[in-house]
């Protein structure tokens, strides 16, 4: 390996070269060995096949979510001028050393990203009869020769779990339990009580279980551990004594006011596996301590399955915690699981226990908006359960004046905007009458527009497809970004396009006010009316040969973009995908990647945007069983639901058993014929904007 060019030591870097970002990181590997001195421990090292290096980050772990910064300052760990080179993973040796797997290839990209015009010159497979090893040497390292350990006996055995080499403390415990000794025990016992090493302490724990061995007393002991991470593997191992050693709960409990963040993030997991009311409790005390952030809150919700009620409960009775800035979302979030249940009891109570204490406005729209999600996604709605036999009259009786209530305040000007919004966002719960009677007066013009955007969103949750003629109606006097948020809510069924189709059709709705994004997925929609319709309405706007389309637009290069207007079409066009800095939204592909790219790249992807698509950015459309539509990127799969994120970051989830249909476009969710909407100078501007933002924001 070779210095890199003086020019680019200098910072002499050409923009159509990678600097400064990964291009294909690759085999990230925590070293773990003990033949280079002590910084480099805990590391973590990465290779990036497209630049021909090795990079090295120091790792901090105090927190649960770790962060890794970068290790050698203006330069790589390993850098070479050898473009074939292709670091692709890392191995922790016997001997405490480092060894690199270098595949060798003259091209790693994946073909599809290649132009044709240039991989016809190309041998794709050209290396594929090489490959290297390297052992990296740190200077004046004695070699070490590492024992045979499947020839040692059980004590020696022991010892070098207490090692500070990685590969021999595993390989020392893999053999253990192999051999699955009993006699080695005593020895075990006495690692977990006299080691000076936190790993050697956690190694013997382990190998305790492994051997069947583990008891009570060692977790006990282990809760106890001066260290943070022994304590927090030892709340994990406690879990299958829960039952047959239900004393062990109570030092468990101990912990939930734990100093370490890894100790409590464990805890909230682990309480799950115990049905003691004690641990719900544990589970109460972790959501309401102030120190717990979204990483260990997500732990106690996974844990909440059948507890989701009581722990709300608890906390709705909690006057300090009930004060705290986050206390609406935890109980948002609490009732929204409660909502997804198919058993409605449970919802119901929770919305009287929300309702007959008569909390804050604020915190019941909390709830409701829980409940209310909950429910979409199993195909439900408030109003439905509220026509549910179960319901009380006197619960029936308080949902309804809480709704009057919010009926009064929403259309009040002597309430603030925020409280007025509370209010709106109230009634997309309530029944159609109620809510058509208060929110189709909130779109007019005079009215602030966070409250316009709130009427909008409210109306668009109810299931009647009067709302379409609601939001149509006031179309003229709404501006740009309400007439996003509009369409967006017509979009959800097929009735609803339907008229905003017919709007188009009478003039009523230019076609130039339905944003492209929008008419991409018109015209491939599932529902064959929308689909044929929208053809005809928009199918003439865009030149399918794309080929041609930029061929035709090569002009614009030779035009020089400004960066200020270029914000301004980013802004209106781009944004409601992209994010450049604090601009826009993170749906689409982080544009930090096109720091490399040329202008000329930038006109592609801008013109072809299905050319070089990746498929996690497909479109998908999701039919449920109640007919509604929901098109997007599949941004996250769970083995129960699938999250859609479409623009502006907006994100529906649906569970897998209210899906009728899941269907892939085929096509990116960046829409083909911009060229349509904007002018050369704008293609040239906006491109100008994004190569000067994206470097300036790495910077």
């Amino acid at each position: 390996f070779l210095p890199l060019d003086p020019s680019l030591e200098k910072g002499v870097v050409p923009t159509e070269y990678p600097e400064g970002n990964f291009t294909s990181a690759t085999g990230v590997t925590i070293y773990r060995g003990n033949a280079y001195p002590q910084e480099f421990h805990g590391n973590a090292f990465i290779g990036d096949v497209g630049s021909n290096l090795v990079h090295r980050k120091v790792v901090e772990t105090t927190k649960v979510v770790y962060q890794a910064d970068r290790a050698d300052a203006d330069t790589e760990f390993l850098r070479t001028t050898d473009n074939w080179s292709r670091p692709v993973n890392f191995v922790n040796a016997p001997d405490g050393t480092l060894y690199v797997l270098d595949m060798y290839r003259e091209t790693v990209e994946h073909p599809y990203s290649i132009p044709e015009e240039i991989k016809q010159f190309l041998y794709l497979t050209s290396g594929s009869d090489r490959g290297r090893i390297y052992r990296l040497v740190s200077p004046d390292m004695k070699r070490m020769r590492p024992a045979v350990l499947g020839e040692l006996e059980n004590e020696q055995l022991v010892e070098q779990l207490n090692s500070d080499n990685g590969w021999h403390r595993e390989t020392a415990q893999r053999v253990l339990w192999e051999r699955q000794d009993k006699r080695v025990v005593p020895f075990l016992e006495k690692l977990l009580n006299t080691s000076a090493k936190p790993l050697g302490r956690l190694h013997a724990l382990y190998t305790l279980d492994g051997l069947h061995a583990l008891q009570a007393d060692h977790i006990r002991q282990a809760l106890t551990d001066e260290h943070p991470r022994v304590r927090a593997h030892a709340v994990r191992l406690a879990e299958r004594f829960l039952r047959k050693s239900p004393d062990l709960l109570a030092p468990l409990l101990a912990r939930c006011d734990d100093d370490s963040e890894h100790v409590r993030f464990q805890l909230a997991f682990s309480l799950g596996e115990s049905s003691d009311e004690r641990a719900v409790e544990g589970l109460a005390r972790l959501a309401r301590d102030s120190r717990n952030g979204s990483e260990i809150l997500s732990a106690v919700y996974s844990s909440a399955g059948h507890s989701a009620e009581q722990i709300a409960a608890l906390l709705l009775a909690d006057a300090d915690f009930m004060n705290q800035p986050r206390a609406n979302e935890i109980l948002l979030q609490l009732g929204l699981m409660l909502g997804s249940n198919p058993d409605p009891a449970a919802a119901i109570r929770l919305l009287a226990a929300a309702i007959a204490a008569d909390h804050p406005l604020p915190v019941q729209q909390k709830v409701l908006s829980g409940l209310g999600e909950g429910l979409r996604r199993r195909g439900s709605t408030v109003a439905m359960l509220l026509e549910d036999s179960q319901i009380p009259k006197a619960l029936r009786r308080q949902v309804a004046e809480l709704f009057e209530k919010a009926s009064a305040i929403a259309g009040d000007e002597s309430f603030s905007t925020g409280d007025r919004e509370v209010a709106v966002r109230l009634l997309a719960f309530a029944s159609i009458e109620t809510a058509s009677a208060v929110l189709p007066d909130l779109l007019q013009p005079q009215i602030p527009q966070p409250l316009q955007q709130a009427a909008i969103g409210a109306l668009a949750q109810q299931s009647s497809d009067e709302v379409a003629e609601m939001l149509l109606s006031g179309w003229r006097t709404y501006g740009p970004e309400l007439r996003r948020e509009v369409v967006d809510a017509l979009m959800s069924k097929p009735a609803r396009i339907l008229a905003l189709i017919a709007a188009v059709e009478s003039k009523e709705v230019s076609p130039s006010d339905i944003e492209r994004d929008k008419k991409q997925v018109l015209m491939s929609h599932p529902n064959e009316q929308v689909r044929t319709r929208s053809s005809e309405l928009f199918g003439g706007e865009v030149n399918s040969n794309r080929a041609s389309v930029v061929a035709e637009y090569q002009d614009v290069l030779d035009l020089t973009g400004d960066t200020e207007r270029g914000l301004t079409v980013f802004k209106k066009t781009c944004s409601v995908c992209h994010q450049v800095g604090d601009v826009g939204h993170g749906v689409a592909p982080n544009l930090a990647s096109v720091k490399n790219k040329s202008h000329a790249d930038l006109l592609i992807a801008i013109l072809d945007p299905n050319r070089e698509a990746q498929p996690n950015y497909n479109v998908y459309t999701v039919i449920t069983a109640q007919g509604q539509t929901v098109t997007g990127i599949i941004a996250s799969e769970t083995a129960d639901s699938v999250t859609i994120r479409r623009a502006e970051a907006k994100e529906d989830v649906i569970l897998r058993n209210n899906i009728e249909e899941l269907i892939s476009t085929g096509v990116s969710l960046m829409p083909e014929g911009l060229e349509k909407d904007h002018s050369r100078q704008d293609l040239a501007d906006v491109i100008e904007f994004i190569k000067s933002a994206v470097v300036q924001d790495s910077n």
